[in-house]
């Protein structure tokens, strides 16, 4: 079982406060749980997360996923936007770290929701995705949780082989645009 972190039992996993130890702990709001006794507020908020639409003469490059969730389905590159970081600074690591590629150009495209199921939570996240270009496709090597890389022809997409709601609907997003 899934547990949806914006379903009413959102907060079953947390039976006690990490602050105090107390059990019981109060659910005042959609998103957050609170603690009777030290008053300690946990808030269940949106992550971000990248994803790159790399181009390159009329491809575009996409990733199969080494692992769950959706593991063997398409995908684009990408990952989670760790503290500290910016948004392009997360898509220029997650670029080198998934295909060893350096990004040159990353030009804001979109956001989209995302539900991202993992440990069984699943999680809310808001996918940040850029149009890319980078320095040289000759260093392309699938690397960190990428099963295998290839170029589609933008016409040739098919959203039904990416694994991920998000990416499905950003791959029609950019498939569309570009068709005009």
């Amino acid at each position: 079982m899934t547990l949806r972190l914006d379903d009413a039992p959102y907060a079953s996993p947390f039976q006690f406060c990490p602050r105090c130890g107390a059990a019981g702990l109060d659910r005042p709001g959609p998103k957050m749980v609170q603690c009777p006794r030290c008053d300690f507020s946990l808030f269940f908020n949106v992550a971000a997360a990248v994803a790159a639409l790399i181009i390159h003469d009329d491809g575009l490059l996409v990733t199969r996923r080494r692992y769950d969730p959706a593991a063997g389905t398409l995908d684009l590159p990408g990952g989670f936007v760790d503290p500290g970081e910016t948004a392009r600074e997360a898509l220029q690591r997650e670029i080198y770290e998934e295909l060893s590629l350096e990004v040159t150009r990353a030009d804001f495209f979109c956001s989209l929701p995302n539900r991202y199921p993992y440990g069984g939570i699943e999680y809310r996240t808001l996918d940040l995705a850029f149009v890319c270009r980078v320095k040289d496709i000759s260093t392309l090597k699938p690397g960190d949780d990428v099963a295998g890389c290839r170029w589609i022809p933008v016409q040739h997409l098919q959203p039904g082989e990416f694994g991920l709601q998000s990416i499905k609907k950003l791959v029609v997003r950019y498939r569309d645009r570009v068709a005009g």
